[in-house]
């Protein structure tokens, strides 16, 4: 109830201060901005939400580009202290590619039962070569556990296909959802055309819409339990009744031991998008030894070395 009242409640200021509400249909990240980005700078937006015991770290624009990584957008943010420690454009406009996927998972944990019974709707086709996907097919019996296993960890873009038509009855339908509910969370910023984050000039987030939208997600067990994984083998049925079993394994290659981690500093889980626009994106959540957790996001890195690399040198931070 107080996280639906202080959803409420912002709502009505972001409309006093802005003169009218944000709409969700396609707009400009320019048009956006002008509407809605002062707002979530105003000190009124950190005392109305903390009164109601809904905590997010304020960004200041005009200290957003201490961090000087070699990559568009880049966010740290304390999650123990709701405290920005730094940050590169982490208001500006980027392609999230498939770090979308947490906006997805998040309506799926609101929506559905990890136990439900899926039926796929259609076979499902993408015209981009080199689409992560299960192969599900029209007829093919799966559970929402399974969809979202699939969908964090290997990020198959068929699954989040499958739960949206489930969910809402099309891709279009929910995306309407995804929009609606950035907006719930203060996310402003940002616009969503799919499910997967397959890429669309209109689809597009900030680093920090997406921290508000990962700290959503985080709350939920099952997120967290799916994300900080390394592997996964995905159990369906056909249409002919016949059991398909298949390995998946996460695409966080820190969790994989191919990156380290700053010293002190420890994974939970994330998620980790790629697309030729969107370049190499991750969004993380760790903690060090006393307890004290991090979001950290980084977007359109031009490779994934770059990404790693940068998302360390991020984390450092913590340590000063």
């Amino acid at each position: 109830m107080r996280r639906k009242l202080a959803a409420v409640i912002l709502s009505m200021v972001l409309m006093v201060t802005v003169c009218q509400p944000v709409s969700v249909e396609a707009k400009s990240y320019e048009k956006h901005f002008e509407e809605s980005g002062k707002t979530l700078l105003k000190s009124h937006y950190r005392t109305l939400l903390d009164g109601l015991g809904e905590h997010a770290a304020i960004i200041d624009k005009k200290k957003d580009n201490a961090f000087q990584g070699d990559v568009q957008s880049a966010l740290l943010v304390d999650v123990t202290d709701q405290k920005v420690l730094t940050s590169k454009n982490a208001l500006g406009k980027a392609y999230p590619a498939s770090t979308t996927k947490v906006l997805t998972a998040l309506l799926t944990l609101e929506h559905c039962k990890l136990t439900d019974t899926v039926t796929v709707k259609k076979d499902i086709t993408f015209h981009e070569s080199g689409v992560v996907k299960v192969g599900l097919k029209k007829g093919d019996k799966i559970k929402i556990e399974g969809l979202l296993n699939a969908l964090l960890i290997e990020s198959a873009n068929d699954c989040a296909v499958v739960l949206a038509d489930y969910i809402a009855g099309s891709e279009e339908k929910f995306a309407d959802m995804m929009n609606e509910k950035a907006k719930e969370l203060g996310a402003t910023h940002c616009h969503f055309v799919t499910s997967n984050g397959l890429h669309d000039d209109d689809h597009y987030v900030t680093a920090y819409d997406l921290y508000l939208i990962f700290k959503e997600a985080i709350q939920y067990d099952a997120f967290l339990n799916i994300v900080g994984k390394a592997n996964y083998t995905l159990e369906y049925e056909t249409a002919a009744g016949v059991p398909i079993s298949l390995p998946m394994e996460t695409t966080n290659h820190y969790i994989l031991g191919d990156y380290n981690l700053p010293d002190d500093i420890f994974m939970i889980g994330g998620k980790t998008g790629t697309t030729g626009e969107a370049g190499s994106c991750l969004i993380i959540l760790t903690k060090n030894s006393e307890g004290k957790e991090y979001i950290s996001v980084v977007l359109n890195a031009k490779t994934k070395d770059i990404l790693y690399n940068t998302m360390s040198d991020l984390l450092e931070k913590t340590h000063k």
